[in-house]
């Protein structure tokens, strides 16, 4: 498990959706209790928020998920400056 700073994570991001591979990837907070699980299957992504809220998202374009993950980082990851990415 590694850990990133909170404004690393556009960049992690965009790295990992670069590769056009089938992914998991998991975002938790520092005490490990709110995540946000973004999956790729070579169709569309799909992103899971566990924490605050609770639902699921489905995206075509890696845009529009890249938009979305930061948009809930800002809500479910308020206050954190480390994030676990599994």
């Amino acid at each position: 498990m590694n850990m990133i700073c909170k404004k690393q994570l556009k960049q992690f991001l965009k790295r990992k959706f670069k590769s056009k591979d089938c992914f998991k990837l998991k975002i938790l907070t520092f005490k490990k209790d709110r995540y946000l699980l973004i999956s790729y299957d070579q169709e569309r992504y799909t992103i899971v928020e566990d924490g605050f809220e609770k639902s699921k998202y489905e995206f075509d374009s890696s845009d529009e998920a890249i938009k979305a993950v930061m948009k809930m980082a800002n809500i479910e990851f308020k206050r954190s400056y480390r994030l676990h990415v599994q």
